[in-house]
């Protein structure tokens, strides 16, 4: 098992679909932050 050198933690495999995941994660936050910049509050919950 590897470690990671600056926080000595178990290296986690990010999977397959990480690169996906990362972008759809900081578009989400792209869309918030010119929500509240438009002076809104924004709310986030799971999807029903």
């Amino acid at each position: 098992m590897a470690l990671l050198r600056q926080r000595d933690e178990p290296y986690s495999d990010p999977g397959a679909d990480w690169l996906r995941r990362r972008n759809d994660e900081a578009h989400t936050r792209r869309l918030v932050s010119q929500l509240e910049r438009l002076g809104h509050t924004v709310i986030l919950g799971p999807a029903v």
